[in-house]
């Protein structure tokens, strides 16, 4: 589409945002979220967005999108990595350590314009939350950086609003029937093979646009 690279990211962070915002909401009322676990990564998730998202206007695009690729591959280790943990330990087992990884997670969002849940997930996984937990508590902070981000961007960057009108409709219909398919997924093992195999997508093409096309 031709698109300026931080109005697409702008765009994407606020569809990002829309997506998720009806089931954090859901989340939040089956009680799938606890607010004393999730207050704190909130207030982290906020501020270092904000900071990423100012950030990427004294980086080159270039490397912005190498990070992005490297982003995807790391969450995929990460992803892998917690097939080894038991899914029994708590979140509140490692604050020091997921508190400053979520601090890099929300800043590397912001920074190239992701809400971050490509990250957020397998780290619950690895520190041992269950899959479904897990996405819920990603649910839960992809909003916050994306929204953070984006209205961050949207202070230097010129909003089509027609467009992201257009467009999140039709991202807004594509969640939904996501959402129905993974419900009826009842064995968590293939919600992992699927969300591996989108990432690895995400992350060859990445690579292939910006390292072996140049």
């Amino acid at each position: 589409m031709g698109l300026d690279f931080n109005l697409s990211k702008a765009m994407g962070l606020f569809i990002n945002g829309i997506t998720t915002l009806s089931l954090t909401l859901q989340n939040f009322k089956k009680k799938l979220i606890s607010f004393k676990e999730i207050l704190p990564l909130f207030f982290i998730s906020l501020f270092f967005a904000f900071l990423g998202a100012h950030g990427s206007c004294y980086i080159p695009e270039p490397v912005v999108k190498t990070i992005f690729a490297l982003f995807i591959l790391l969450s995929l280790a990460l992803l892998f990595l917690g097939h080894l943990k038991s899914g029994n330990n708590s979140i509140k087992s490692t604050p020091i350590v997921l508190y400053s990884v979520v601090m890099l997670i929300a800043f590397t969002g912001g920074l190239i314009g992701v809400g971050g849940g490509a990250i957020y997930l397998p780290l619950f996984l690895y520190v041992g939350m269950r899959t479904r937990e897990s996405i819920a508590m990603t649910s839960a902070l992809i909003p916050v950086v994306s929204f953070s981000a984006f209205f961050t961007y949207s202070s230097f960057v010129t909003i089509d609003w027609i467009l992201l009108l257009n467009v999140t409709i039709a991202a807004i219909l594509g969640a939904y029937f996501a959402h129905k398919i993974s419900q009826k997924i009842k064995d968590e093992k293939y919600l992992k093979i699927i969300i591996s195999l989108l990432l690895v997508l995400i992350a060859a093409y990445m690579i292939y646009t910006q390292v072996l096309v140049k």
